[in-house]
């Protein structure tokens, strides 16, 4: 045995937490607190020469074993780090204390404490390899690292980590098929039993997966992007329950560019972290995906403004390209304080007017705009315009200069249906580059949130979901959607911002099955930093001062976030603080009505008046009543389909 290794060890042990090593074959890490603990180990008995991991959560003075025996590797044009790999050293850090805050998300203070275990390989070609496992409070993550890089570039050809959950349920949404909108991680998240196929005609999984399992539950994505490296996403076969990494199909953004990774700046992959929880709670208020994440690369942020935002495209999608018909929307957001109006494709065609006589009208009501663009370029064919100014710098930095100078305030980019590494380095040149000019950042058509919030604040909302504006185009939706939206709290929302486009009141070609109560908690129940409402002015001015009043006063950015009661798939409800008033959402995914009877002891209260706005059980119309609650227990009930609101002062 190693002595040094083995002083380290006992070291280690007297300050309570544990590396250890039985004959260079395991080694184990445990979280701070002892919650989670993961173990490592080189050959298991169908694999003796693999490397495999394990991770289990401490529940009455024992460990439980949620995450079986799963597959580490990867390969790269040079070397196989898959099998036989010879043990060179381990190193395990000090406990690691970080606390940082943030523009945007369910909380303005983050903290989280962990432990790293670094482990040291050779192949049989004397190539040296790191695998680096975190070990936190609330879960595990890990990656691997490339001593040599920094003499090299490496080319990642593929990963074979894997995810084995053995039984239980599995929530998920598939890969979609390549064509000229897809993937945007816009299809429907499925409630199917661990270890189910992919549907035919899908390329596998995507990221986030969550699972209930020996009475646990956890969440998988990956976080910690740079430009180094394409996203990644899951195989469709998940025998026995375990989920095997797949990098970005060929055929993905137009077929250019490559599949592989090649590590530039970086000697590490990404991280792939699981979440977990003695329940969905724990899932829903956690906040990995921005705790592995790089710290803001923004010395000044004070100008980036999150905010809501009138949208005119569900109700009139030919308006960009009439002036006349944008006014209305500028003079809504006026009219409600509300901080922007988002000017959609095709403005660049605009009829009696133009963008530079619609933006010094928009300073006169004081409303700041956001302006669409198409990202593509080579890589994609979707002829929606502005296109051919946001693939190439040279070309973007002129762009954002022309439309800073006008006052506008920030950018949606759409269609980018690709997880490439080419691809991937674009979201990050956009993010750099609107930074240098004040200007914030939606992204649209894209990939799953990876963090970037945090280290790129200017970044306040992504699509990655199958949003309200399949009313449009999807006649499944109306009866399919309201399910799917109840997952978002449990799933999408947990990784990040979601640009679900809310409050869609009328109808659109598919007339929608849920209530103004469910609509209305949707800005509640899904966060976002800029909050983009699908409703015209014609609606909404129509609607009680009561839901007005409600919308006006709404924030978008939160200091606390709880999870009150829900299951996904089925309902949600769910607390936001902002300051000292708490908002409270609840939505009903099942066409049946549902008694809800919440306990809200959780937000320490010290009043116990409480403002309800919810579907009349008779006239299905909304209504405002005030209440005093006893024991803090909120009783409600929601309709088919329904859902309510309710604010603490």
């Amino acid at each position: 045995m190693n002595i040094k290794y083995f002083i380290v060890t006992a070291l280690v042990g007297i300050v309570f937490y544990s590396c250890n090593s039985i004959e260079e074959n395991s080694w184990s890490v445990e979280s701070p607190n002892k919650n989670i603990k993961v173990v490592v180990t080189r050959g298991i008995a169908t694999d003796i020469n693999g490397l495999y991991y394990a991770v289990s959560i401490k529940e009455n003075n024992r460990y439980v074993e949620i995450v079986e025996n799963s597959k580490l590797g990867i390969s790269t044009s040079e070397h196989e780090f898959t099998k036989n790999l010879q043990f060179i050293n381990s190193e395990l850090s000090d406990v690691i204390d970080s606390k940082y805050t943030m523009v945007t998300g369910n909380k303005y203070v983050y903290e989280n404490t962990s432990i790293n275990l670094k482990l040291s390989f050779k192949n049989d070609k004397d190539a040296n390899i790191n695998i680096v496992f975190k070990a936190l409070n609330n879960g595990m993550a890990f990656r691997y690292e490339f001593p040599e890089s920094s003499k090299k570039r490496i080319q990642v050809t593929k990963e074979y980590s894997s995810f084995n959950f053995g039984e239980g349920n599995f929530w998920g949404h598939p890969y979609d098929s390549i064509t000229d909108y897809a993937p945007g991680y816009e299809t429907y998240y499925n409630s199917l039993k661990i270890g189910s196929k992919a549907p035919e005609g899908k390329n596998g999984w995507a990221f986030p997966m969550l699972f209930e399992t020996k009475n646990h539950w956890a969440l998988v994505s990956e976080s910690g992007f740079d430009n180094s490296y394409g996203a990644s996403h899951i195989n469709a076969n998940c025998d026995d329950g375990e989920y095997t990494i797949r990098l970005a199909e060929t055929e993905e953004a137009n077929g250019l560019y490559d599949t592989f990774s090649i590590l530039k700046d970086s000697e590490n992959t990404p991280w792939r972290f699981i979440t977990i929880g003695k329940n969905s709670a724990d899932i829903l208020e956690s906040h990995m995906v921005t705790d592995l994440a790089k710290p803001s690369m923004l010395k000044d942020i004070d100008w980036i403004k999150p905010g809501k935002s009138t949208w005119s495209w569900w109700s009139e999608s030919d308006s960009p390209k009439n002036y006349n018909d944008l006014v209305s929307y500028i003079d809504l957001a006026s009219e409600l304080g509300w901080e922007y109006s988002l000017i959609d494709a095709n403005w660049n065609n605009m009829n009696n007017g133009s963008l530079e006589k619609l933006a010094a009208y928009s300073k006169t009501k004081n409303v700041g705009l956001l302006i669409w663009y198409n990202s593509g370029g080579k890589h994609n064919v979707v002829t929606e315009e502005p296109r051919n100014l946001m693939h190439n710098r040279e070309i973007r930095l002129k762009e954002f200069k022309r439309i800073r100078e006008l006052g506008i305030k920030g950018i949606k980019v759409d269609f980018f249906q690709s997880d490439k590494q080419e691809i991937i380095n674009q979201y990050i040149e956009i993010l750099e580059d609107a930074a240098s000019f004040n200007l914030v950042v939606n992204f649209h058509g894209c990939t799953l949130p990876k963090g970037w919030r945090r280290t790129y604040p200017n970044l306040l909302t992504m699509e990655a979901i199958k949003g309200a504006e399949n009313y449009k185009f999807d006649v499944s939706f109306p009866e399919m959607g309201p399910s799917h939206i109840t997952t978002i709290p449990f799933l999408r929302g947990v990784v990040g911002p979601t640009d679900y486009t809310p409050l869609t009141f009328s109808d659109s070609k598919y007339p929608h099955l849920t209530t103004k109560g469910f609509e209305l908690a949707l800005p509640v129940i899904i966060e976002s930093g800029i909050v983009h409402f699908s409703e015209n002015d014609e609606i909404l001015k129509v609607q009680p001062n009561f839901i007005l009043n409600f919308l006006k006063d709404l924030p978008v950015t939160w200091d606390a976030i709880k999870y009150l009661d829900g299951y996904p798939g089925k309902d949600a409800i769910i607390a936001r603080k902002k300051g000292t008033t708490w908002y409270i959402g609840g939505i009903n995914g099942e066409n049946i009505e549902k008694i809800f009877n919440v306990d809200i002891s959780v937000l320490d209260l010290s009043t116990s008046e409480i403002e309800i706005i919810q579907d009349d059980i008779v006239t299905k119309q909304l209504q405002y009543k005030m209440e005093v609650i006893n024991d803090n227990m909120l009783s409600i009930k929601l309709l088919p389909y329904g859902g309510f609101v309710a604010v603490i002062k």
